[in-house]
Protein backbone atom coordinates (compact mmCIF):
# COMPACT_ATOMS: atom_id res chain seq x y z
CA UNK A 1 0.00 0.00 0.00
CA UNK A 2 3.07 2.36 0.51
CA UNK A 3 4.80 1.35 -2.41
CA UNK A 4 1.61 2.31 -4.61
CA UNK A 5 1.14 5.46 -3.00
CA UNK A 6 4.73 6.76 -3.86
CA UNK A 7 3.67 6.95 -7.64
CA UNK A 8 0.26 9.50 -7.06
CA UNK A 9 0.38 12.83 -8.03
CA UNK A 10 0.75 14.03 -4.42
CA UNK A 11 3.90 11.83 -3.97
CA UNK A 12 5.55 12.92 -7.37
CA UNK A 13 5.18 16.65 -6.11
CA UNK A 14 6.56 15.35 -2.60
CA UNK A 15 9.12 13.15 -3.54
CA UNK A 16 10.35 13.02 -7.31
CA UNK A 17 9.26 16.29 -8.12
CA UNK A 18 11.80 18.51 -5.94
CA UNK A 19 15.02 16.52 -6.75
CA UNK A 20 14.15 17.27 -10.59
CA UNK A 21 13.59 20.61 -10.16
CA UNK A 22 16.46 20.98 -8.09
CA UNK A 23 19.02 19.89 -10.42
CA UNK A 24 17.44 21.65 -13.49
CA UNK A 25 17.61 24.46 -11.15
CA UNK A 26 21.15 23.99 -10.65
CA UNK A 27 21.65 23.62 -14.11
CA UNK A 28 19.98 26.63 -15.70
CA UNK A 29 21.71 28.93 -13.02
CA UNK A 30 25.07 27.81 -13.95
CA UNK A 31 24.63 27.88 -17.55
CA UNK A 32 23.27 31.66 -16.94
CA UNK A 33 26.17 32.25 -14.42
CA UNK A 34 28.57 31.50 -17.82
CA UNK A 35 26.74 33.05 -20.24
CA UNK A 36 26.38 36.60 -18.00
CA UNK A 37 29.92 36.03 -18.14
CA UNK A 38 30.77 36.79 -21.58
CA UNK A 39 27.10 38.36 -22.58
CA UNK A 40 25.89 40.70 -23.23
CA UNK A 41 28.76 42.20 -25.19
CA UNK A 42 28.02 45.65 -24.88
CA UNK A 43 25.64 47.93 -22.15
CA UNK A 44 21.85 47.94 -21.69
CA UNK A 45 20.50 50.63 -20.73
CA UNK A 46 17.02 51.12 -18.94
CA UNK A 47 14.67 52.52 -21.63
CA UNK A 48 14.36 56.06 -22.42
CA UNK A 49 17.79 56.22 -20.31
CA UNK A 50 21.43 56.37 -19.72
CA UNK A 51 21.92 54.24 -16.92
CA UNK A 52 23.47 50.95 -17.07
CA UNK A 53 21.39 48.24 -16.35
CA UNK A 54 23.26 46.00 -13.76
CA UNK A 55 25.92 43.40 -14.99
CA UNK A 56 25.91 44.75 -18.31
CA UNK A 57 28.31 44.08 -20.40
CA UNK A 58 29.26 40.59 -19.24
CA UNK A 59 31.89 40.39 -16.86
CA UNK A 60 34.47 39.53 -19.75
CA UNK A 61 33.69 42.09 -21.88
CA UNK A 62 33.66 44.52 -19.35
CA UNK A 63 37.03 43.74 -17.71
CA UNK A 64 38.75 43.07 -20.83
CA UNK A 65 41.36 45.41 -20.47
CA UNK A 66 41.79 43.84 -16.55
CA UNK A 67 42.11 41.07 -17.65
CA UNK A 68 44.62 41.42 -21.23
CA UNK A 69 46.49 43.16 -18.12
CA UNK A 70 46.48 40.02 -15.88
CA UNK A 71 47.19 37.52 -18.67
CA UNK A 72 50.28 39.53 -19.64
CA UNK A 73 51.55 39.99 -16.60
CA UNK A 74 50.94 36.16 -15.45
CA UNK A 75 52.45 34.91 -18.82
CA UNK A 76 55.53 37.47 -18.32
CA UNK A 77 56.41 37.03 -14.71
CA UNK A 78 55.38 32.94 -14.58
CA UNK A 79 55.33 31.36 -17.39
CA UNK A 80 57.99 33.37 -20.42
CA UNK A 81 60.17 34.96 -17.91
CA UNK A 82 63.78 36.44 -18.98
CA UNK A 83 65.15 33.53 -17.31
CA UNK A 84 63.36 30.85 -19.35
CA UNK A 85 64.03 33.15 -22.64
CA UNK A 86 67.48 33.23 -21.80
CA UNK A 87 67.79 29.54 -21.15
CA UNK A 88 66.16 28.45 -24.14
CA UNK A 89 68.07 30.76 -26.48
CA UNK A 90 71.46 29.27 -24.41
CA UNK A 91 70.21 26.16 -25.70
CA UNK A 92 69.18 27.03 -29.56
CA UNK A 93 72.65 28.81 -29.81
CA UNK A 94 75.06 26.11 -31.14
CA UNK A 95 77.73 25.79 -33.69
CA UNK A 96 75.32 23.37 -35.57
CA UNK A 97 72.36 25.36 -35.57
CA UNK A 98 74.70 28.38 -36.20
CA UNK A 99 76.13 26.98 -39.22
CA UNK A 100 72.84 25.69 -40.47
CA UNK A 101 71.07 29.50 -40.09
CA UNK A 102 74.42 30.60 -42.00
CA UNK A 103 74.37 28.02 -44.68
CA UNK A 104 70.58 29.11 -45.37
CA UNK A 105 71.67 32.89 -45.17
CA UNK A 106 74.76 32.12 -47.94
CA UNK A 107 72.52 30.05 -50.27
CA UNK A 108 69.62 32.22 -49.82
CA UNK A 109 71.44 34.85 -51.03
CA UNK A 110 73.70 33.24 -53.87
CA UNK A 111 70.18 32.11 -55.36
CA UNK A 112 68.75 35.76 -55.61
CA UNK A 113 72.31 36.79 -57.69
CA UNK A 114 70.94 33.96 -60.05
CA UNK A 115 67.99 36.25 -60.92
CA UNK A 116 69.16 38.39 -63.71
CA UNK A 117 66.37 41.33 -63.16
CA UNK A 118 67.33 41.83 -59.27
CA UNK A 119 71.11 41.77 -59.85
CA UNK A 120 70.83 44.17 -62.16
CA UNK A 121 68.35 46.14 -59.55
CA UNK A 122 71.07 45.62 -56.99
CA UNK A 123 73.98 46.53 -58.91
CA UNK A 124 72.14 49.92 -60.21
CA UNK A 125 71.44 50.54 -56.21
CA UNK A 126 74.80 50.06 -54.89
CA UNK A 127 76.14 51.75 -57.52
CA UNK A 128 73.86 55.01 -56.90
CA UNK A 129 74.89 54.76 -53.71
CA UNK A 130 78.75 54.01 -53.72
CA UNK A 131 79.60 57.77 -54.13
CA UNK A 132 77.58 58.59 -51.09
CA UNK A 133 79.76 56.19 -49.34
CA UNK A 134 82.85 57.14 -51.06
CA UNK A 135 82.68 60.51 -49.94
CA UNK A 136 81.76 59.96 -46.67
CA UNK A 137 84.32 57.14 -46.10
CA UNK A 138 86.98 60.13 -47.03
CA UNK A 139 85.55 62.39 -45.15
CA UNK A 140 85.36 60.28 -41.95
CA UNK A 141 89.07 59.17 -42.32
CA UNK A 142 89.98 62.88 -42.69
CA UNK A 143 88.39 64.37 -39.86
CA UNK A 144 90.08 61.56 -37.47
CA UNK A 145 93.42 62.21 -38.76
CA UNK A 146 92.61 65.61 -37.65
CA UNK A 147 91.51 64.78 -34.66
CA UNK A 148 94.19 62.73 -33.76
CA UNK A 149 91.37 60.59 -31.82
CA UNK A 150 91.39 57.57 -34.75
CA UNK A 151 94.53 55.86 -35.56
CA UNK A 152 92.95 54.16 -38.50
CA UNK A 153 95.10 55.49 -41.29
CA UNK A 154 98.54 55.13 -38.70
CA UNK A 155 97.28 51.31 -38.49
CA UNK A 156 96.66 50.58 -41.76
CA UNK A 157 99.53 52.29 -43.32
CA UNK A 158 101.76 50.67 -40.97
CA UNK A 159 100.21 47.43 -41.99
CA UNK A 160 100.99 48.34 -45.60
CA UNK A 161 104.64 48.81 -44.74
CA UNK A 162 105.48 45.86 -42.96
CA UNK A 163 103.89 43.45 -45.61
CA UNK A 164 104.11 44.88 -48.59
CA UNK A 165 107.38 47.92 -48.47
CA UNK A 166 109.11 46.02 -45.80
CA UNK A 167 109.11 42.85 -47.96
CA UNK A 168 109.58 44.15 -51.50
CA UNK A 169 112.39 44.19 -53.58
CA UNK A 170 113.27 46.11 -56.99
CA UNK A 171 114.64 43.87 -59.68
CA UNK A 172 117.73 43.92 -61.65
CA UNK A 173 115.81 45.37 -64.65
CA UNK A 174 113.49 47.89 -62.27
CA UNK A 175 116.83 48.86 -60.82
CA UNK A 176 118.45 49.62 -64.26
CA UNK A 177 115.15 51.69 -65.03
CA UNK A 178 115.75 53.78 -61.97
CA UNK A 179 119.49 54.26 -62.38
CA UNK A 180 119.01 55.36 -65.70
CA UNK A 181 116.30 57.47 -64.68
CA UNK A 182 118.94 58.61 -61.66
CA UNK A 183 121.83 59.53 -64.67
CA UNK A 184 119.35 61.76 -65.97
CA UNK A 185 118.02 63.84 -63.76
CA UNK A 186 119.96 64.32 -60.62
CA UNK A 187 123.53 62.73 -61.53
CA UNK A 188 124.27 64.55 -64.76
CA UNK A 189 127.32 66.17 -65.89
CA UNK A 190 125.90 69.77 -65.17
CA UNK A 191 125.01 69.01 -61.79
CA UNK A 192 128.52 66.70 -60.89
CA UNK A 193 130.27 69.86 -62.08
CA UNK A 194 128.07 72.19 -60.08
CA UNK A 195 128.47 70.47 -57.15
CA UNK A 196 132.32 70.52 -57.82
CA UNK A 197 132.57 73.64 -58.09
CA UNK A 198 130.68 74.22 -54.47
CA UNK A 199 132.63 71.60 -52.85
CA UNK A 200 136.26 73.15 -54.05
CA UNK A 201 135.27 76.48 -52.53
CA UNK A 202 138.08 78.41 -51.41
CA UNK A 203 137.37 77.98 -47.33
CA UNK A 204 137.12 74.12 -48.38
CA UNK A 205 140.29 73.90 -49.65
CA UNK A 206 142.52 75.30 -47.55
CA UNK A 207 140.79 73.34 -44.90
CA UNK A 208 142.02 69.88 -46.66
CA UNK A 209 145.11 71.57 -46.91
CA UNK A 210 145.75 72.37 -42.78
CA UNK A 211 144.17 68.78 -42.64
CA UNK A 212 146.50 67.29 -44.87
CA UNK A 213 149.64 69.18 -43.16
CA UNK A 214 147.83 68.19 -39.52
CA UNK A 215 147.26 64.68 -39.85
CA UNK A 216 149.08 63.17 -42.82
CA UNK A 217 151.99 60.86 -41.79
CA UNK A 218 155.58 62.02 -43.07
CA UNK A 219 155.91 60.95 -46.56
CA UNK A 220 152.00 61.49 -47.63
CA UNK A 221 152.96 65.14 -46.52
CA UNK A 222 155.96 65.62 -48.56
CA UNK A 223 154.08 64.02 -51.49
CA UNK A 224 151.24 66.53 -50.43
CA UNK A 225 153.96 69.84 -51.23
CA UNK A 226 155.40 68.56 -53.97
CA UNK A 227 152.10 67.67 -56.24
CA UNK A 228 150.56 71.10 -54.68
CA UNK A 229 147.40 70.11 -53.43
CA UNK A 230 145.99 73.68 -53.07
CA UNK A 231 147.70 74.86 -55.97
CA UNK A 232 146.04 71.35 -57.90
CA UNK A 233 142.43 72.18 -56.26
CA UNK A 234 142.20 75.85 -57.41
CA UNK A 235 143.56 74.75 -61.05
CA UNK A 236 140.95 71.91 -61.58
CA UNK A 237 138.36 74.64 -59.76
CA UNK A 238 139.41 77.52 -62.69
CA UNK A 239 139.01 74.87 -65.49
CA UNK A 240 135.03 74.03 -64.46
CA UNK A 241 134.65 77.36 -63.83
CA UNK A 242 136.67 78.62 -67.25
CA UNK A 243 135.30 75.28 -69.71
CA UNK A 244 132.48 73.82 -68.62
CA UNK A 245 131.73 72.12 -71.87
CA UNK A 246 135.06 70.20 -71.54
CA UNK A 247 134.47 69.81 -67.75
CA UNK A 248 131.22 67.87 -68.70
CA UNK A 249 132.65 66.03 -71.64
CA UNK A 250 135.15 64.47 -68.94
CA UNK A 251 132.51 64.35 -66.33
CA UNK A 252 130.18 62.21 -68.91
CA UNK A 253 133.48 59.79 -69.84
CA UNK A 254 134.56 59.33 -66.27
CA UNK A 255 130.54 58.64 -65.28
CA UNK A 256 130.48 56.22 -68.14
CA UNK A 257 133.85 54.45 -67.55
CA UNK A 258 133.74 53.97 -63.90
CA UNK A 259 130.12 52.08 -64.71
CA UNK A 260 128.52 54.79 -62.20
CA UNK A 261 125.17 53.89 -63.13
CA UNK A 262 125.57 49.75 -63.13
CA UNK A 263 126.84 50.80 -59.63
CA UNK A 264 123.61 52.41 -58.84
CA UNK A 265 121.19 50.05 -60.49
CA UNK A 266 123.33 46.75 -58.64
CA UNK A 267 122.92 48.88 -55.13
CA UNK A 268 119.23 49.23 -55.79
CA UNK A 269 118.45 45.82 -56.69
CA UNK A 270 120.32 44.56 -53.44
CA UNK A 271 118.83 46.80 -51.43
CA UNK A 272 116.94 45.39 -48.27
CA UNK A 273 115.04 47.62 -46.35
CA UNK A 274 114.72 44.34 -43.65
CA UNK A 275 118.60 44.74 -42.77
CA UNK A 276 118.52 48.23 -41.59
CA UNK A 277 118.64 48.06 -37.98
CA UNK A 278 115.37 47.80 -35.82
CA UNK A 279 115.49 51.43 -34.64
CA UNK A 280 116.27 52.73 -38.39
CA UNK A 281 113.24 50.74 -39.81
CA UNK A 282 110.87 51.75 -37.39
CA UNK A 283 112.02 55.40 -37.37
CA UNK A 284 111.44 55.36 -41.51
CA UNK A 285 107.88 53.68 -40.78
CA UNK A 286 107.02 56.20 -38.62
CA UNK A 287 108.29 58.98 -40.71
CA UNK A 288 106.04 57.29 -43.88
CA UNK A 289 103.00 57.56 -41.40
CA UNK A 290 103.86 61.25 -40.84
CA UNK A 291 104.03 61.82 -44.47
CA UNK A 292 100.81 60.05 -45.29
CA UNK A 293 98.86 61.75 -42.21
CA UNK A 294 100.51 65.31 -43.32
CA UNK A 295 99.84 64.62 -47.06
CA UNK A 296 95.77 63.77 -46.26
CA UNK A 297 95.42 67.04 -43.99
CA UNK A 298 97.56 69.55 -46.76
CA UNK A 299 95.43 68.27 -49.58
CA UNK A 300 91.85 67.14 -48.15
CA UNK A 301 90.66 69.66 -50.48
CA UNK A 302 92.16 68.35 -53.47
CA UNK A 303 91.37 64.75 -52.58
CA UNK A 304 87.81 65.35 -51.63
CA UNK A 305 87.48 67.17 -55.34
CA UNK A 306 89.51 63.78 -56.58
CA UNK A 307 86.56 61.63 -54.98
CA UNK A 308 83.94 63.47 -56.73
CA UNK A 309 85.09 63.85 -60.22
CA UNK A 310 85.38 59.94 -60.30
CA UNK A 311 82.05 59.57 -59.19
CA UNK A 312 80.39 58.11 -62.51
CA UNK A 313 83.87 55.86 -62.57
CA UNK A 314 83.32 54.63 -58.82
CA UNK A 315 79.50 54.26 -59.84
CA UNK A 316 80.06 52.29 -63.20
CA UNK A 317 83.36 50.09 -61.46
CA UNK A 318 80.63 49.03 -58.96
CA UNK A 319 77.66 48.18 -61.51
CA UNK A 320 80.56 46.48 -63.43
CA UNK A 321 81.95 44.20 -60.37
CA UNK A 322 78.32 42.91 -58.97
CA UNK A 323 76.64 41.86 -62.86
CA UNK A 324 79.49 40.03 -63.76
CA UNK A 325 79.63 38.55 -60.65
CA UNK A 326 78.85 34.37 -60.82
CA UNK A 327 77.72 32.48 -57.70
CA UNK A 328 78.94 29.32 -59.55
CA UNK A 329 82.58 30.82 -59.60
CA UNK A 330 83.09 30.54 -56.29
CA UNK A 331 84.60 27.17 -55.05
CA UNK A 332 82.54 24.53 -52.72
CA UNK A 333 85.63 23.90 -50.46
CA UNK A 334 86.28 27.80 -50.09
CA UNK A 335 82.29 28.56 -49.59
CA UNK A 336 82.11 26.13 -47.00
CA UNK A 337 84.74 27.16 -44.96
CA UNK A 338 83.79 30.88 -45.30
CA UNK A 339 80.37 29.59 -44.06
CA UNK A 340 82.30 27.19 -40.86
CA UNK A 341 84.28 30.17 -39.96
CA UNK A 342 81.89 32.62 -40.14
CA UNK A 343 79.13 30.10 -37.72
CA UNK A 344 82.37 29.52 -35.70
CA UNK A 345 82.60 33.45 -35.25
CA UNK A 346 78.88 33.94 -34.58
CA UNK A 347 79.39 31.05 -31.97
CA UNK A 348 82.49 32.44 -29.67
CA UNK A 349 81.00 35.76 -29.97
CA UNK A 350 77.25 34.91 -28.81
CA UNK A 351 78.50 32.56 -25.76
CA UNK A 352 80.83 35.97 -24.41
CA UNK A 353 78.28 38.46 -25.15
CA UNK A 354 74.74 36.52 -25.43
CA UNK A 355 73.49 36.74 -21.52
CA UNK A 356 73.88 40.97 -21.59
CA UNK A 357 72.47 41.21 -25.39
CA UNK A 358 69.10 39.47 -24.23
CA UNK A 359 69.29 41.59 -20.98
CA UNK A 360 69.27 44.71 -23.33
CA UNK A 361 67.10 43.17 -25.90
CA UNK A 362 64.38 41.71 -23.98
CA UNK A 363 62.74 44.98 -22.08
CA UNK A 364 62.94 46.35 -25.23
CA UNK A 365 60.63 43.97 -27.27
CA UNK A 366 57.91 44.99 -24.46
CA UNK A 367 56.40 41.76 -24.07
CA UNK A 368 53.65 42.57 -21.34
CA UNK A 369 52.85 45.27 -23.62
CA UNK A 370 52.58 43.43 -26.25
CA UNK A 371 50.55 40.13 -24.97
CA UNK A 372 48.02 42.79 -23.12
CA UNK A 373 47.79 45.09 -26.46
CA UNK A 374 46.90 41.84 -28.36
CA UNK A 375 44.56 40.52 -25.93
CA UNK A 376 42.81 43.85 -25.56
CA UNK A 377 42.01 43.93 -29.43
CA UNK A 378 39.85 40.88 -29.05
CA UNK A 379 36.29 41.54 -29.58
CA UNK A 380 34.19 40.40 -27.04
CA UNK A 381 32.95 37.32 -29.44
CA UNK A 382 36.54 36.26 -30.45
CA UNK A 383 37.26 36.28 -26.42
CA UNK A 384 34.40 34.23 -25.19
CA UNK A 385 35.10 31.39 -28.51
CA UNK A 386 38.66 31.50 -27.13
CA UNK A 387 37.79 30.96 -23.93
CA UNK A 388 35.02 28.41 -24.71
CA UNK A 389 37.61 26.54 -26.79
CA UNK A 390 40.26 26.56 -24.09
CA UNK A 391 38.01 25.46 -21.68
CA UNK A 392 34.90 23.59 -23.09
CA UNK A 393 35.22 20.82 -21.14
CA UNK A 394 35.35 22.15 -18.03
CA UNK A 395 32.47 24.73 -18.64
CA UNK A 396 30.24 21.56 -19.13
CA UNK A 397 31.08 19.69 -16.30
CA UNK A 398 30.75 22.98 -14.35
CA UNK A 399 26.90 22.90 -15.41
CA UNK A 400 26.56 19.46 -14.74
CA UNK A 401 28.43 20.51 -11.23
CA UNK A 402 25.86 23.13 -10.66
CA UNK A 403 22.69 20.21 -11.70
CA UNK A 404 24.33 17.38 -9.26
CA UNK A 405 24.56 19.86 -6.74
CA UNK A 406 20.66 20.84 -7.38
CA UNK A 407 19.68 17.66 -7.18
CA UNK A 408 21.38 16.92 -3.79
CA UNK A 409 19.92 20.21 -2.97
CA UNK A 410 16.38 18.32 -3.71
CA UNK A 411 17.19 14.93 -2.15
CA UNK A 412 18.10 16.93 0.97
CA UNK A 413 14.36 18.69 1.07
CA UNK A 414 12.48 15.21 0.51
CA UNK A 415 14.29 13.83 3.65
CA UNK A 416 13.45 16.83 5.59
CA UNK A 417 10.10 16.57 4.28
CA UNK A 418 9.74 13.09 5.42
CA UNK A 419 11.44 13.64 8.66
CA UNK A 420 9.20 16.68 9.63
CA UNK A 421 5.62 16.08 7.91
Amino acid sequence: MELTSLFTTTSFFKYIFPPAFYAFHGWIATEMAIWALFHPYDAWYFPGTKIAIPCTPGIFPKGRAKLAQAVAQTITDTLLTTEDIKAQAEQLVTQENLYRAIDLFFDAILKEFRDTTKLHRLAQDIAELSPAVLEQLIVSIIDAVESGKDQRVAIVTEKIFDQVVLSARISLDQANDIAARVMETVVTPQHLRQAIISLLSPQNIVALDESIQAHASGPYRLLARIIGVKRVCYEWRNFIEKEPEEADRILAELTKRFGIKDQIALQIANFDLRSLPLQTIAHIKQSVINFVEAFILERKVDILDSVKRIENEAMSTVRSAIVRFNPESIPRDWLDRAKRDTASFCYSYLQRELGELLEKAIPQLGMYSLIARKIDLFTPRQLEEIIRRLCKTELKWLAYLGGFIGGWLGLVQIAVNVAFY
